[in-house]
């Protein structure tokens, strides 16, 4: 079940041998089991499939913990061996979606996109999903979010001809209106990928953010992508605004900030997603 190289792996790591694995869903990407030594329960996913999805996903989790705002799982031990990137985690036994449980995630969300950052982007690439997602520095949000997220989708949308030449005119023109769409921006850490299956609530009412894609952007992002499939309670967003309030319009930009996602479902997932794309780009152009 476990390739070999990673049992003996574990092995070390642990001085033990382990002999049980139990599988947990970790994505169309990862493969993904929990274990136990003794009391204590271990997470481990890897990959063989992606170079580097791993790696970036710790630089993430690492990042999140510096802040010291919202908690993350404790990287116990990332590795590289033959082909596999393997990442080991403490297991977080999930917990109620309390009232409490999302008044914390909405603050402490807000307590991390508060924290300032000079510029957007990150120091390196990574990833959304399985696409390639960049990160060049940045010091204007209608420049990065034109050029490091929207435009890279549409010609990787354009190669597979999911999009005609006058859609493709449709986005220029959305382009020439964000100025007078958005507001003033500052960036600041986000998760980037911040849908209900990229967070947990453990113990005590803990929430945990999981599977970052980590960098600096503008905070309407990490807000507008947790509207787009849902499960998030009024609580969160109530505590959310409560403690770093949105910009009057909020609800008028969601479906412009998920063009970005729905696009690299696009890619990933073929045309089942066209149509969302489509209709959020026709709320901005006719």
């Amino acid at each position: 079940m476990i390739p070999e190289p990673i049992n003996q792996f574990l092995n070390s790591l642990h001085q033990k041998e382990i002999h049980q694995f139990f599988p947990v869903g970790g994505g169309s990407i990862n493969d993904a089991y929990r274990y136990s030594i003794g009391n204590d329960q271990f997470f481990i996913k890897y990959n063989e499939k992606v170079d580097g999805i791993i790696e970036k996903e710790v630089d993430g989790l690492n990042a999140i913990a510096n802040l010291n705002c919202i908690a993350t799982p404790k990287v116990i031990a990332f590795e590289k061996i033959d082909n596999y990137e393997i990442l080991v985690l403490p297991y977080i036994v999930s917990g109620l979606k309390t009232s409490k449980a999302w008044e914390h995630f909405g603050y402490q969300l807000a307590e991390m996109h508060k924290q300032p950052a000079s510029y957007y982007g990150w120091h390196q690439s990574n990833f959304i999903g399985s696409l390639h997602q960049t990160n060049e520095k940045a010091t204007d949000f209608i420049d990065f979010f034109i050029h490091q997220r929207l435009k890279p989708q549409i010609e990787l949308a354009s190669k597979s001809e999911y999009f005609s030449s006058q859609e493709i005119s449709k986005f220029e023109e959305l382009f020439l209106k964000l100025k007078e769409i958005l507001p003033d921006t500052q960036p600041s850490l986000v998760h980037g990928d911040l849908w209900s299956g990229n967070f947990m609530i453990g113990e005590k009412d803990t929430p945990y953010l999981i599977d970052p894609s980590i960098h600096y952007n503008f905070r309407e992002t990490d807000i507008a992508f947790t509207h787009l499939f849902g499960g998030f309670d009024s609580r969160f967003y109530d505590a959310y605004n409560h403690q770093f309030q949105l910009a009057p319009g909020f609800q008028n930009r969601i479906a412009l900030y998920n063009i970005y996602p729905l696009l690299v479902h696009l890619n990933l997932f073929g045309t089942g997603y066209y149509s969302g794309v489509m209709n959020s780009l026709n709320q901005y152009v006719r």
